[in-house]
């Protein structure tokens, strides 16, 4: 009860009328008169001096409007706060994600069409990218792999052949291209058993039942390359993260189709959250204008 009266005061007098703030608090002149009316009669004070239309505060309506403004000033100023967030004139958006040049794609465009919004991006291998979007420490993820989850969406990004690169000494690299089965008994540098680039490569290899030599499995996409690099094997990537360097070739595989697939995922339920939404229409634009 309280708090309708003291609502209708405060917009009476922010507004300096009672057809105006009737009009601000989107309730009936007649309530907001009564309303006040009620609240001078319940304690036997005069919030107004009423002349006509007119209206101004007398000393006891000062002192009130003065601690009704700390009660309706911050609920003012929180409703100011989420229309903003609702508008994108600022916010706090986490990105998990697999694939920095396809994160960092994503993150341009997103920036160019709201950037006020605050990113904190983190990049991991996708189990853990995963994980962490189900749990909450992200709102949307960049991922090579499907999960058959109802309550994930996915939307297709873009999709990457497999490529093999070597040094610029190595024999392959002045072909550019070579058949699967040449891999055998080539010593690879691989990275670890998870990676979806791995995956791919491994399935195409024993569908045609090809095996490696010897190889390296490391955990890091650098270290694969310097290793590369300094002559150790060859590595394998999807071509969209292929870093050229001086030292290294891509050497195509010529008759198997390998690739990987990306997509950009946020958990069902939040599909509709205002930031979250942007993103995911920036990365259809993004698809749209590719033509795909």
């Amino acid at each position: 009860m309280y708090h309708k009266w003291l609502r209708s005061f405060h917009g009476v007098a922010r507004q300096g009328g009672f057809t105006a703030a009737s009009k601000v608090l989107n309730i009936g002149q007649p309530t907001i008169t009564e309303q006040v009316k009620s609240l001078e009669h319940q304690f036997g004070v005069e919030l107004f001096h009423r002349r006509g239309r007119t209206v101004t505060l007398t000393d006891i309506g000062h002192r009130l409007a003065e601690i009704t403004q700390d009660i309706f000033g911050h609920e003012e100023e929180a409703i100011a706060f989420l229309k903003g967030a609702r508008d994108l004139q600022h916010g706090h958006l986490k990105i998990g994600g697999v694939g920095a040049p396809v994160v960092m794609e994503l993150v341009q465009f997103f920036q160019a069409s709201c950037p006020d919004i605050q990113l904190d991006i983190f990049m991991d291998h996708g189990d853990e990218v995963l994980k962490n979007l189900v749990d909450f420490e992200t709102d949307v993820a960049v991922l090579a792999h499907v999960v058959d989850d109802p309550g994930l969406f996915y939307l297709p990004f873009v999709r990457s052949d497999v490529v093999l690169f070597v040094n610029v000494d190595h024999p392959w690299a002045r072909r550019g291209q070579v058949r699967i089965g040449e891999l055998e008994g080539q010593k690879f540098i691989l990275r670890e058993k998870t990676s979806t680039t791995r995956r791919a490569l491994e399935k195409a290899t024993r569908k045609a039942g090809v095996n490696f030599g010897p190889s390296i499995e490391i955990n890091s996409r650098e270290a694969v390359m310097d290793g590369v690099v300094r002559g150790f094997g060859i590595g394998a990537v999807s071509e969209i993260e292929f870093v050229p360097h001086e030292r290294l070739k891509i050497v195509r595989i010529s008759n198997a189709e390998i690739f990987i697939s990306f997509y950009v995922v946020c958990l069902s339920s939040r599909r509709t959250r205002p930031l979250i939404k942007a993103f995911l229409k920036v990365a259809e634009n993004i698809v749209e204008g590719r033509g795909v």
